[in-house]
């Protein structure tokens, strides 16, 4: 078993203060039998002896002595209340717990008959699988040392404590040297058993550390009446803490008794230690100087109150299935249970000793409680340790450039990288199981606690008696120390944030120095890669020159060639070859080349497609790809519209008529009526206002109008084609009395003076304008239109009025 330091220190520590107590212990004695001594010569009544303290009562009423004896004791290191004792024994607990035995014959019993949950197969079930073990003789191993299921690894301290409060440890003479296994068996399957003994235990505190899976299974045998082992087992396998106070309204009578906590964090895997099959662990397993070994640990911690519920409170919750719930005595006698399973040699051995006194189960339990957060504080700073020195400089840092190129720039198993990737994460992992370890401790121990106002967790104020007066003095000083400790794993959490920023940074300047490095090769490989395009270019057009006089020497290289000794038809044929392979390959290296040959093709397919389906009608057939022409268009490709084009040229595209933008667009606004003057509405008409149809038109002016395709274009033919009727590219809006707008003209031409702007707008390559035209509500009137002009662009707009025989839209 290994042994490191601090273990070692805190072992000879507790040497020490024991050999104080001792040696305090025999010199208080021998002034006590010498005092007696000195009544005995003198005639004086011997002094009385009593199991509390050693004092002595001088009475001005009597010459007789009185001195006690018991508990003789000197304050431990952890906490002054330790050693602060009560001459009145009614400040412990008095009454016993009830008698208990237990054998192996009822542990293969129950191990073959219980119902097990997932959970619990998972820790015990190599001995479920195993029924050759149930049908031996001595179920637990009697071989002395190493043992397949490594329960001589495994450690017990099992303490009874009397009714003055003192725990004594449990060590059981065998008449020949067992297995730990059994050792611990034979520890675990009595509960004040021995008749013969005098000192009746009022609580136990069993701690068991890393127990083989049999133990396991006797745990569960033994403790099932006092705890839900199954939850036990649950929480132990589940990666979370977990602190589940009484619950008085469960189902469970056992939840209603019991106070649980559970704690899972990281630690590093010790000298000849294994992680549990159920617990999550480094797969390499093995530490070395670029290693960290870690594991998940977990422990549980939990009190069972006895006997008789004290009292029961209401259930205030509106949909709770118990209206009543049962709180239990914080006096009443008294189980306290941990299992820990920690693969390391970490533990504190001196929780528990015959020094301190427990005035109560919640004392007990919160000291077993206290003990765990020490331990986990010392696991979690030995992982941050190993962590700093994992990713801390090397000493020549400062004076090697190899050793700071090594850590700027990544090799190629990308080593920092995933170092510093693992560092971060794991700090970060180990800060959420101290936040979610403080968390439920301060969520389930608040002020009401303490104080002892709460109404489920331990009632009892100073107010009741002066027993509770007294456990909740020592209480305050126990709250203290647990504070303290939890701060310390504060600490630790502020030290890995500190630690995560420094590996960010460390983790940066290596991503910039490798950015840095591949950029510069990026850069080179670019260099190499035109290099090559250009050999393969280069290639490529040798080949491709030598490719047709390779085709023509070929043909007039055959056998069969009538022989002649001219070379004019080799060169004619070599110069028809040649020359339009060249430009067919020369204007492919274009797009608008390669944009050209592909119209090309598609209109010569197009004609190969006609000609097929004129052919096929002679015979009276239609092939089924010219019955729909739309699947098989093999017309011309639209020319691509560059984005240079001019502004009209743009409008143009759009339009409805290819290449002319439709000379009149309207829309609909809505105008009130315009006296003939223009100063406002009719006064004579109605009190509802009366609203005109007004059109807006857009139109070009006739320098600037894009030619179209068709034989007329311009605002004349317009004009000629709105008074013959033709509307069909004209929008027009009107009422039940008729059409409005442009539509008006058809009908009243001679009506509605009025103007055509023809100026070109100066500084615009298309001269834009709007005009708005007001008419009358009714259908003919022409006396209240009023026209407004509107243009865009630089320049004045100018009216002039329309040329005979004309009429502008």
């Amino acid at each position: 078993m290994a042994l490191d330091a601090a273990t070692a220190k805190e072992m000879i520590q507790k040497l020490a203060e024991d050999r104080t107590a001792y040696l305090d212990t025999l010199s208080r004695a021998h002034d006590v039998l010498a005092q007696a001594l000195e009544a005995a010569a003198t005639g004086k009544p011997p002094p009385k002896l009593t199991s509390d303290a050693v004092h002595q009562n001088a009475s001005s009423n009597s010459n007789s002595n009185i001195v006690e004896i018991g508990s003789l004791k000197k304050s431990s290191t952890f906490s002054p209340e330790d050693s602060d004792t009560d001459d009145n024994e009614s400040m412990f607990v008095q009454e016993p717990l009830p008698r208990e035995s237990y054998d192996e014959d009822g542990l293969r019993k129950y191990i073959r008959q219980n119902d097990w949950t997932s959970n619990d197969r998972a820790i015990i079930g190599t001995v479920l699988n195993n029924k050759q073990l149930l049908e031996r003789t001595n179920i637990f191993p009697v071989t002395l040392g190493s043992v397949d299921d490594r329960s001589h690894l495994s450690h017990y301290s099992i303490f009874d404590v009397g009714k003055d409060g003192a725990p004594l440890e449990i060590r059981k003479a065998d008449a020949k040297p067992v297995s730990r296994a059994q050792a611990i068996w034979n520890n675990l399957k009595g509960i004040n058993a021995d008749e013969s003994r005098q000192r009746e235990a009022v609580g136990r505190i069993t701690i068991v550390r890393e127990p083989s899976p049999l133990l396991f299974a006797a745990l569960h045998y033994t403790m099932h009446s006092h705890f839900d082992m199954d939850e036990a087992f649950t929480l132990l396998v589940e990666d979370k803490t977990t602190a589940f106070a009484h619950r008085p309204f469960s189902t469970n009578d056992r939840h209603q008794r019991t106070f649980v906590f559970t704690l899972d964090f990281f630690t590093i895997i010790g000298d000849e230690c294994q992680p549990a099959s159920w617990q999550r662990s480094d797969e390499e397993g093995a530490a070395s100087e670029t290693h960290v070994p870690l594991s998940r640990c977990s422990s549980y911690i939990a009190l069972s109150l006895s006997g008789p519920p004290a009292r029961q409170v209401r259930n205030k919750a509106r949909r709770a299935e118990r209206k009543m719930g049962n709180i239990f005595d914080p006096f009443a006698p008294w189980h306290v249970l941990s299992i820990q399973h920690y693969p390391d040699w970490k533990h504190s051995i001196d929780a528990h000793n015959s020094t301190r006194h427990y005035v109560n189960g919640p004392e007990a339990f919160l000291i077993t409680l206290r003990a765990e957060f020490k331990d986990a504080q010392k696991r979690l700073r030995e992982v941050y340790n190993r962590i700093s020195d994992l990713v801390r400089m090397p000493p020549n840092f400062m004076f090697s450039r190899a050793a700071r190129d090594r850590l700027l720039f990544e090799d190629e198993e990308f080593t920092f990288s995933r170092r510093y990737f693992w560092a971060h994460q794991s700090l970060g992992i180990m800060n959420e199981d101290i936040q979610e370890m403080v968390l439920a401790y301060r969520s389930v121990f608040t002020e009401h606690v303490w104080d002892g106002s709460s109404k489920i967790i331990w009632p009892g104020d100073e107010s009741v008696s002066s027993r509770y007066a007294n456990w909740r003095k020592r209480m305050k000083i126990l709250r203290a120390d647990i504070e303290a400790e939890l701060q310390g794993l504060e600490d630790i959490a502020a030290m890995n944030t500190d630690k995560m920023k420094e590996i960010k940074g460390l983790r940066d300047n290596l991503f910039s120095g490798t950015s840095v490095l591949e950029s510069r090769r990026s850069v080179d490989q670019a260099i190499i890669t035109v290099q090559q395009g250009h050999n393969i270019k280069l290639l490529t057009l040798v080949t491709i020159f030598f490719l047709p006089l390779m085709f023509v020497t070929s043909v007039f290289g055959m056998t069969n060639m009538p022989p002649n000794d001219s070379f004019h038809p080799f060169g004619i044929v070599t110069a028809v070859i040649c020359l339009p392979t060249y430009m067919l390959i020369g204007s492919l290296n274009t797009s608008s080349g390669v944009h050209f040959w592909r119209s090309k093709t598609k209109q010569f397919f197009a004609f190969i497609g006609r000609m097929l389906t004129n052919l096929f009608a002679l015979f009276g057939y239609t092939p089924e790809w010219a019955k729909n022409p739309k699947t098989h268009d093999y017309t011309a490709i639209k020319p691509i519209q560059h984005r240079s084009q001019s502004a009209h040229e743009g409008m143009a595209a759009r339009g409805n008529i290819p290449g002319l933008l439709p000379s009149a667009t309207t829309f609909p606004t809505r105008r009130p009526i315009v006296s003939p003057t223009g100063t406002g509405l009719h006064s004579s008409q109605n009190n509802l206002p009366r609203m005109l149809n007004s059109t807006t038109t857009v139109q070009f002016d006739d320098e600037k109008q894009p030619q179209s395709p068709h034989k007329e274009s311009g605002p004349k033919h317009l004009i000629r084609k709105l008074y013959h009727g033709d509307h069909r590219r004209t929008n027009s809006w009107g009422t039940s009395n008729g059409h409005r707008g442009i539509a008006a003209l058809d009908h009243h031409p001679s009506k509605h003076p009025t103007f055509l702007n023809r100026s070109p707008v100066m500084g615009s390559p298309t001269s834009l304008r709007r005009e708005q035209t007001f008419a009358g509500a009714e259908h003919g009137e022409g006396d209240g239109w009023v026209k407004r002009v509107l243009s865009w662009g630089s320049g004045s707009t100018k009216k002039k009025p329309v040329g005979k025989g004309e009429r502008a839209v």
